[in-house]
């Protein structure tokens, strides 16, 4: 970063001066003297409980649809077969449009409310587009989505039932991505992008603070994400290191990175012992939201491995499968398979000693099961 800075009030996705991502700022030795922990208990139910955290000036610009808050669920059985004597599944599927992108979305569509923007526009594979879209519809806003031709077919009918404008892109997620990009400089249309908005990262802090609420401030030793553009871990990072710069909490898990085999361009980086994101070759898998190449968040996400002692794994898509079955099997829970990655991430963490079988752990499940139904009907064994 350059170290420029610039008001809120401003309609900017990246630094002007660098081309960076950009990062809101607040006083925090403020927020600690004017707040305390006792008062989450007398707020909202949703993630707008931390509204003196968030980014949002005015009331009457928030958007919100009661998203956040989702369960923190104690599994045993699935704890059991994969070796674990404590793991604690953050249900983040459970939000309003099924995926932990109404996190992001609440906040930076309520900020385009609060700037007047009337219509915006992103790319995504999926779950940001169809958040995108909902959290459009409720605020009057229109809505165009730059999407991939291969999209699941369910994500797609989601968005469009919300009113969006779907435009289908042929080609590879990065190729999604460049025509949106393109777009946004020749049209001039707000780019509501769900990888570079510094306001959609700043609702995704609010996972960290709920993991944090939810144990009592008794935070794990562990936390594993499913990460393509990197804006989950990276939000949580953020969010952890504000409670404990606030005095809320005595120490931050260990933040883990797991993606796929098929497009892995953080974990080819950190095995290198590298902050540098090498954009890394795009090949099929079924986990196609973490299929990101060149993430924008990429070195923020190793940044926070570095700073939080993480570690990173790949896995293919027989693995994602056989862990998206057994959840089922022995939890109830069915998670799409970008969210099984975490989990088959999880077990090679195990297998190598960065885990240990009686440390506490937290996965993040990103999405749901129904979100794409096409993977599920898969065989049971593929390479």
């Amino acid at each position: 970063m350059c170290g420029a800075s610039f008001p809120l009030a401003q309609k900017l996705l990246v630094c002007t001066k660098c081309g960076g991502v950009l990062v809101v700022e607040y006083d925090l030795n403020k927020l600690k003297r004017k707040s305390s922990r006792a008062v989450f208990l007398k707020c909202v139910r949703s993630l707008w409980r931390y509204r003196e955290f968030l980014p949002i000036e005015k009331d009457e610009s928030i958007v919100s649809m009661g998203e956040g808050l989702t369960p923190l669920l104690r599994v045993h059985r699935y704890a059991s077969a994969v070796g674990l004597s404590k793991l604690d599944l953050k249900l983040d599927y459970l939000n309003p449009t099924g995926s932990f992108k109404d996190r992001g979305t609440t906040v930076s569509v309520s900020k385009v409310r609060e700037l007047q923007v009337s219509a915006v526009m992103d790319d995504s594979s999926g779950n940001a587009g169809s958040s995108l879209a909902a959290y459009c519809a409720a605020a009057g806003l229109e809505c165009t989505l730059y999407v991939p031709a291969t999209a699941p077919r369910e994500k797609l009918a989601q968005a469009k039932i919300y009113g969006a404008k779907i435009l289908k892109i042929a080609g590879s997620r990065t190729d999604v991505a460049s025509a949106a990009e393109n777009a946004w400089r020749t049209s001039g249309t707000y780019y509501a992008s769900h990888n570079l908005s510094p306001f959609f990262i700043e609702g995704m802090k609010t996972f960290a603070y709920e993991i944090a609420e939810n144990l009592d401030w008794q935070l794990p030793d562990h936390v594993v994400f499913p990460v393509g553009g990197g804006v989950l871990l990276a939000g949580a990072c953020r969010g952890f290191e504000e409670l404990l710069q606030i005095g809320w909490i005595e120490r931050i898990p260990r933040l883990h990175c797991v993606q796929s085999k098929a497009c892995m361009p953080i974990v080819e980086a950190f095995r290198k012992g590298s902050l540098q994101i090498v954009p890394a070759t795009e090949r099929e898998t079924i986990a196609g939201g973490i299929r990101i190449s060149n993430p924008a968040r990429g070195a923020q996400v190793l940044r926070a491995l570095q700073r939080t002692k993480g570690n990173v794994a790949s896995v293919s898509d027989a693995a994602i499968l056989r862990h998206q079955r057994l959840l089922a099997g022995k939890e109830g829970i069915f998670a799409e398979p970008t969210s099984c990655a975490a989990l088959a991430g999880l077990e090679k963490l195990l297998r190598i000693g960065v885990i240990s079988k009686h440390d506490s752990v937290v996965v993040a499940l990103t999405g749901f099961g129904l979100k794409d139904v096409k993977s599920a009907e898969l065989p049971s064994r593929i390479h």
